[in-house]
């Protein structure tokens, strides 16, 4: 039951005990009726003993019994012995022992292989202290069968109701966790971060479950502020950031072209890296923030991404090159994707940058692009250091390096993949990554063609 729902632990659960009850009840029904069964049967042994007595002609110390007399009558049959247990007249069934003790007022069962028989002895006395004993014996076949036809009946009974509880208890529990199932799929939405300002819906009953909604969305409102907080002050920070780093760049420039000294010449050149790359943080930074917020404006169209993908390939062999690592293409012509040109050409760029900078020197990327249904997958394949398993979930978050030793041989932002993920969830895409730690990385992608 760990892994169970709510509804099927209850439903089991409740289930369970209710059937414990009934099956109890039901067993005392069985119970009641067998010995309703037997207490007509012997009723019905002393019954026929004593009407069978009434028949018989006693006269002093001598009895006569009549001619014509029946000695089986309905299922019973009667037999007389004398007061020594010798049989005298009457009949006996086929393999009962006729050994068997005779017993005054006394139910006794007697079986024989597979006969079984329900026996009622009575001793009368007439004349001077003589005894007549009557014997009625019959078969309990008939109320076990009766009996064994009850525990059928009750059998199916009890599976019938036990199912008929469950499904009913099933239902209503379902009708009364439905606004549970409602707000969980209206949150899972809202958890996805597609677009915050969403709220679940609020019941019209002000139950357990109205209170739970409103609690929710406050606190969804509280999220959401944060949220738009953190934005507005990435962007408020990267735009402060730009002028003054264009203004080091700048003068950076100026210096070199006016330097004399190759040692000067040196750190000037280091100090205008770090500003291109601090640039280029600052830059998607801001793409990022203003894409978020809606401050962007994506121009949509129908364009062949087997074109622009060749392009990207083309940008990147040189960067490839420098890094001794061979960049291999294999991109089906003519696929044409619905989307914003130049988001999906960063997205490429990013993912074939970073096969390129955690690749192995000496080693190899593949970009492989093609149709699949109704969508564009594309693949980039490198057999670089790889990503472990536990960290694969983390490498989508912004500023996020696996290998913090790296950080400083590459150019790269730790923002990347962050972008990746996002453009193609903009375009109504997915995309997944495989990996093994020394091996390689495979990211996969898809586009919808239209």
């Amino acid at each position: 039951m760990k892994n169970q729902s709510i509804k099927s632990k209850i439903t089991i659960l409740y289930t369970g005990c209710i059937a414990v009850v009934l099956l109890v009840v039901l067993i005392g029904m069985v119970f009641f009726i067998k010995n309703v069964e037997t207490n007509t049967a012997k009723e019905e042994l002393q019954g026929k003993v004593d009407a069978f007595y009434g028949k018989i002609n006693i006269q002093g110390d001598t009895y006569s019994i009549p001619e014509g007399i029946e000695f089986y009558n309905d299922g019973v049959i009667i037999s007389v012995y004398d007061q020594n247990g010798t049989p005298v007249t009457g009949s006996i069934p086929s393999q009962f022992p006729i050994q068997t003790e005779l017993k005054d007022d006394f139910y006794q069962y007697v079986q024989k292989a597979d006969h079984r028989w329900l026996v009622y002895d009575k001793a009368y006395d007439y004349g001077n202290g003589k005894i007549l004993w009557l014997r009625a014996i019959s078969t309990v076949y008939g109320f076990e069968r009766v009996a064994g036809q009850v525990m059928i009946l009750v059998g199916f009974v009890f599976v019938l109701m036990t199912v008929f509880i469950a499904s009913v208890g099933y239902r209503m529990l379902s009708v009364a966790l439905r606004p549970v199932d409602i707000i969980c799929q209206e949150a899972g939405e809202i958890s996805k971060g597609e677009d915050l300002s969403k709220r679940l819906t609020i019941p019209q009953v002000r139950d357990e479950m109205y209170r739970l909604t409103i609690e929710f969305n406050q606190m969804f409102d509280r999220l959401e502020k944060s949220f738009e907080a953190e934005k507005q002050f990435s962007s408020d920070v990267s735009h402060e950031l730009r002028t003054p780093l264009a203004v080091i760049h700048s003068q950076c420039e100026y210096l070199l072209e006016e330097c004399q000294m190759k040692e000067q010449e040196n750190d000037i050149q280091i100090i205008m890296d770090q500003t291109e790359k601090m640039i280029g943080l600052i830059t998607q930074l801001l793409t990022i923030s203003r894409c978020e917020r809606g401050g962007e404006y994506f121009q949509m169209e129908q364009f062949d991404f087997s074109f622009m993908a060749e392009m990207v390939a083309d940008t990147m062999e040189e960067i490839a090159y420098q890094k001794q690592i061979q960049l291999n293409r294999n991109i089906e012509v003519n696929l044409m994707v619905y989307g914003e040109e130049t988001l999906l050409m960063r997205m490429l760029m990013n993912l074939v940058e970073n096969a390129i900078y955690y690749g192995r020197e000496g080693g190899h990327v593949e970009i492989k692009i093609q149709k699949k249904g109704q969508m564009v997958e594309g693949r980039i394949i490198d057999n670089g250091i790889g990503i472990s398993k536990e960290n694969l979930d983390k490498i989508w978050k912004r500023f996020y390096r696996e290998d913090k030793s790296r950080s400083s041989t590459t150019n790269g932002t730790g923002l990347g993949l962050s972008m990746v993920r996002w453009i193609v969830q903009l375009h109504r895409g997915k995309i997944e990554v495989f990996s093994q730690k020394g091996i390689g990385s495979e990211f996969v992608f898809y586009l919808p063609i239209s």
